[in-house]
């Protein structure tokens, strides 16, 4: 018998999430534009797509639904902005590997954030998975560039703050559908960039990779990320988030043709064994606990 539950359902739609952001970074390397002319250009286009489907699909409509959010919702889309533009100007004064190596201690920060402020505790495996995966991407990340600029690091640290607290504030809102703030946030990210990018003159290879991932990557996988973590605890959908920064540089490697090396394989290996292990365990303990039988 096939057992369904919340938290498969959490982790089935947070892992889809994850997988259609894996091109991100080779969708990026491929617009090749500045911070904010990256931010302004997805941030519009996703916010945008993401408000029409909302509007046409949902019933009640998409102001309606932004405003039963309340503050939680102005906040949350407060977050997502900082994350979209400290996402995409942390790559422009750090190395890759110091953005990875940063981008490892989200699951520790969302699972401070899951327990500070709404009590949910932390399973012992999962702490356990989230020092292994910490591990791997410390290994995948030494093969990288030695150069560092603290303003990027700085900007890497708030980004993966900013990732931790909205993983949690997920989790602890579930009752709250967060889609149309994150359209929100998106948008002023978008209008922020305005301001400061140089929109450079583009290439259709630039133009078709600025598209793909506004209008269809970027909103299919935050949506989501913003759904799945509801159903999931917060640590361990950060934890599944990890695999964009494994996944990321492969796809970079096959289009591009650039080697992550053997250190890169060797970290991913071991980040994707620790969440496939992981996973399977809770899916088993969850079988166990519906069939005392088996």
């Amino acid at each position: 018998m096939v057992v369904t539950s919340d938290y498969r359902k959490g982790f089935w739609l947070t892992l889809g999430g994850v997988l259609a952001f894996t091109p991100d970074a080779l969708l990026i390397r491929l617009t090749a534009v500045d911070p904010f002319t990256l931010a302004s250009g997805r941030g519009l286009l996703a916010g945008m797509v993401i408000l029409i489907a909302y509007a046409l699909f949902i019933s009640g409509g998409f102001t309606k639904a932004f405003k039963a959010l309340g503050w939680w919702g102005l906040f949350f889309a407060g977050l997502q902005t900082c994350a979209s533009l400290t996402f995409y100007a942390s790559f422009s004064y750090t190395s890759v590997a110091n953005v990875l190596v940063i981008f490892a201690c989200t699951p520790l920060i969302a699972a401070l954030f899951s327990w500070t402020l709404f009590g949910e505790t932390v399973t012992r495996s999962t702490k356990v998975a989230i020092a292994c995966v910490a591990g791997g991407l410390l290994v995948l990340a030494s093969g990288g560039s030695k150069g560092t600029q603290w303003i990027g690091d700085a900007l890497a640290l708030a980004n993966a703050i900013i990732l931790g607290l909205s993983f949690a504030i997920v989790r602890g809102r579930r009752q709250f559908n967060m889609i149309p703030a994150v359209a929100v946030g998106l948008l002023a990210a978008g209008v922020i960039g305005v301001f400061f990018a140089d929109f450079p003159p583009m290439q259709p290879i630039q133009w078709g990779a600025l598209v793909l991932g506004g209008a269809v990557l970027l909103p299919l996988a935050i949506t989501l990320i913003t759904i799945g973590p509801r159903y999931l605890p917060a640590p361990e959908a950060a934890m599944l988030g990890l695999l964009e920064s494994v996944l990321g540089p492969f796809w970079v490697w096959l289009v591009i043709g650039e080697n992550p090396g053997i250190r890169s394989i060797i970290g991913g290996a071991i980040v994707i064994l620790v969440l496939l292990v992981h996973a399977m365990s809770r899916f088993r303990q969850e079988e166990i606990i519906r069939n005392p039988g088996m």
